[in-house]
């Protein structure tokens, strides 16, 4: 899976329950054809670095996130759980994106295997595996 750089760029939600000052905004760089490094959230010591590589499962385009650093604890050992992924969905032409995280019943005491087998399979309800969509939209370039 080659990047198109269309999830390249600064990225806002609507704040929570429209409250602006809750908005939460997400850098997304390609690095080169198959990468990005993300942000996020950015503006907040709690933010982390990530390399995100697309993957398309089933017609449906995961990102595979991989922690390269947070601004609190630095660099990851080496033994620390590194790897997680999230399911976009791009609406608007690529204006927005809704962002699920990996999480839920689905993935409870699973291996990322198991996990990788379940996504794989036809009859299986992602829904059980992903968290609620938060809805990005794309911020002009200037």
């Amino acid at each position: 899976f080659r990047s198109d750089g269309s999830l390249g760029g600064v990225w806002a939600t609507e704040g929570e329950d429209g409250d602006p000052r809750k908005i939460e905004f997400a850098v997304c760089a390609p690095l080169d054809d198959a990468r990005y490094v993300l942000h996020h959230p950015t503006g907040d010591k709690g933010g982390l670095y990530y390399e995100a590589r697309p993957v398309v499962v089933r017609d449906r385009t995961l990102l595979q996130l991989r922690v390269l650093a947070t601004f609190s604890d630095g660099v990851p050992k080496g033994d620390a759980e590194r790897y997680t992924l999230v399911w976009i969905e791009k609406e608007s032409g690529g204006q927005k994106l809704r962002v699920r995280s990996l999480g839920g019943d689905g993935v409870k005491d699973k291996t990322p295997a198991q996990i990788r087998k379940a996504l794989e399979t036809q009859s299986t309800d992602w829904g059980k595996f992903f968290g609620e969509a938060v809805v990005f939209r794309r911020l002009k370039d200037r």
